[in-house]
This record gives C-alpha cells, structure tokens and sequence, in this order.
C-alpha cells in the first residue's frame, strides 16, 4: 500500500457482520490495532505483557468510515508514523477494500510510550525513533502542521 510502510491483509469474518449484514464498526478498529501492533513489533516497541523495554498505550482513536464492506471478502489496513515527538507518536491508518482498491475507512490514532517496568510515562528512545524514519524512508516531524 503506497505511502504506508506497514499493511497487511486481513479476512472478514461471518462474526464481524452486524444485523444489517454488513461489517460492524468495530471490526475496523480491530483491524487497525493489528496493523498499528505490526508497526509497533517491527520498530522494537513491546507489545506483550512483561517485556522489557517500552510498551505504547492509546491516547486517543478515530476513524471515518467511507464505505461499507460485506461478507466474504479480505481488506488491507495501513499503518504510517506522522508524528514522532518527545514521549508520543501519532499514526493514520487507511483500510481498503482488497478486491477493488477502494478506501472503506480511514483513522488516527495517538499512542504514549510507557516504561514497562514501572508503568511511567518514557520518552521515545533513540533505537526506536531511527527505526521509525527507516521504516518510513523520511524523517518523522515533531509536530504536525495543521492547515
């Protein structure tokens, strides 16, 4: 997926339907945790209980649901690091329909870094940080600038 280091296909399942028979929105966040938990294992972040080193934990999610999708069928999510400050990271996530190419949703996501060892909030360290501009291709802003 252009522009998002990090995608993976995901099926629809038969349970992740609704009465309405179609997908229900909270398949879309579980889809997007499992590429946002991809991006956090290949940039050494601790996303297990008890590892060492730092773990993330969500500040805060949205998402946009641009259209519906329906059982069978397979969609990509896509993860990308817009912000990489002192203690947080910001992410957007775009998920499309597989068999069409077509955006089905789009979100956001900020995640603070926490020691895991004390539960205290910690600063992105340095290994991490350059793992996340490698993965990009880029170097991440400390900020992002709103229009």
């Amino acid at each position: 997926m252009q522009g998002f280091p990090v995608s993976m296909e995901l099926p629809i399942q038969w349970g992740d339907l609704d009465a309405y028979g179609h997908v229900n929105n909270v398949a879309y966040l579980k889809w997007f945790e499992a590429a946002r938990a991809e991006y956090a294992m290949r940039v050494g972040v601790a996303v297990l209980p008890g590892q060492p080193g730092v773990g993330a934990m969500l500040a805060s999610l949205s998402c946009r649901y641009l259209r519906p999708l329906n059982y069978p069928g397979v969609v990509v999510a896509g993860v990308r690091v817009v912000r990489l400050s002192l203690g947080s990271v910001s992410l957007e996530c775009l998920m499309l329909d597989q068999k069409t190419g077509v955006p089905v949703a789009e979100g956001a996501c900020d995640v603070v870094l926490v020691d895991n060892a004390t539960g205290a909030p910690a600063p992105v360290p340095d290994h991490i940080r350059a793992a996340v501009e490698k993965l990009e291709g880029r170097p991440v802003p400390a900020k992002i600038r709103r229009r």
